[in-house]
């Protein structure tokens, strides 16, 4: 019996540092070529396809399109003359107006107010539902619809092409006690 097939691997082309959306912070990272290849015996023989390119945080894991090293540095840094009441004035708006949840967030916790208290009043200030981007991972108040870093259209949270990340915060928050669901104390 002769056993055939198709496997993808990943390979590194490229390496070196850029601001991750997710870490918030300069990372390194590995541009990678993905190509799909027949196989024989499970062992690659022949390449078929090239899938694509893309580029993993070698901190956080996560994979972004590559154009994610060209996003807009000035929106990614921390605006250090705001104040926190400032800052809490203007949150729903500002996620409203097209902000991604994960900026606010790290605008809260660098004008010193604890994680899961900023995570708790995303919570409050957009509710449970929000939308996500596949090409950099930000998440969105469920009334925006285009990423404001990258371009690319959202998609809720919890459909095949988004991922559930608010529902898991006010889980995790509300687990350890730092959020109460509304109506509760």
């Amino acid at each position: 019996m002769i056993i055939v097939g198709t496997k993808v691997k990943h390979r590194k082309i490229e390496e070196g540092e850029f601001f991750c959306p997710k870490c918030q912070a300069e990372r390194e990272y590995h541009l990678k070529r993905a190509v799909r290849y027949f196989t024989l015996y499970f062992i690659p023989v022949v390449p078929l396809t090239q899938i694509g390119e893309f580029i993993e945080c070698q901190s956080c894991g996560l994979s972004f399109v590559p154009r994610v090293r060209e996003m807009r540095r000035e929106a990614l840094v921390v605006q250090p003359q705001r104040s926190l009441a400032t800052i809490l004035n203007s949150a729903r708006q500002r996620l409203e107006g097209g902000m991604p949840i994960d900026y606010l967030i790290r605008d809260l916790t660098a004008a010193n107010l604890d994680l899961d208290v900023a995570r708790g009043l995303v919570v409050n200030a957009v509710g449970p539902r929000q939308n996500v981007c596949d090409g950099c991972g930000l998440s969105y108040a469920s009334d925006v619809h285009v990423c404001s870093e990258c371009g690319n259209p959202l998609h809720p949270a919890g459909t095949p092409s988004g991922v559930t990340r608010l529902a898991s915060i006010s889980h995790t928050a509300h687990r350890e006690g730092s959020l109460h669901p509304a109506g509760t104390t």
